[in-house]
Parts: C-alpha cells; sequence; structure tokens
C-alpha cells in the first residue's frame, strides 16, 4: 500500500518488538520476517501516538513493543496475542504454509 504522500520526505524510525520464546513464539516471528520482507510490517503515514505527519509507522500488523502492561500498553500479559496476530498476518497473505 502507497504511504499518504509519495514523493514526500519522510521521517525513519527504529522499533523493537518481543515475542515469547515457544513453539508458537517461533512461528509468529517466522511470519513476521515474511511479512518484513514482503514490506507489510510498516508503511509511511501520520503517527497516531506522536501525531507526527510523514514518519514510518506500523502496518496494521500488531507487535509487542512491551513486555510488561498488557494489551493496553502493546505488552504482555496479552493471552490472545499471538492468535491474533496470526489472524492479520493470514489477512496480509502471510500464512503458515509459506514457513519452511
Amino acid at each position: 500500500k502507497e504511504h499518504l504522500r509519495p514523493g514526500k520526505p519522510f521521517t525513519g524510525t527504529h522499533r523493537m518488538a518481543f515475542l515469547p520464546n515457544n513453539d508458537e513464539g517461533r512461528l509468529v516471528l517466522k511470519l513476521l520476517k515474511l511479512a518484513f520482507d514482503h514490506q507489510l510490517t510498516f508503511t509511511v503515514g501520520d503517527s497516531i501516538t506522536t501525531g507526527a505527519k510523514n514518519v514510518v509507522v506500523w502496518n496494521n500488523i500488531h507487535h509487542k513493543t512491551s513486555l510488561h502492561g498488557g494489551p493496553q500498553c502493546f505488552g504482555y500479559p496479552d493471552p490472545t496475542y499471538l492468535s491474533r496476530v496470526q489472524e492479520e498476518l493470514h489477512a496480509a497473505g502471510i500464512t503458515k504454509e509459506m514457513v519452511k
């Protein structure tokens, strides 16, 4: 999907996300890597968090950016996160069948 203002300069960012180190977490990691390789993880737009315009933002695939605070803080515990993110990935065309 193209960003809101093609041809305009934009600002990059650094993001870190967390997954559990278990079988399902490792599967989701592989799926998220595929999404990144298919340019589905980020887009350029306006940040809901900061209000900044023309910045790199998440692109409809949720990531856990905190180890704590639960879903309201984009963190854990969140018992349904791994199944929800797999549904988001599937909707974006990234499926378990694509994982080697």
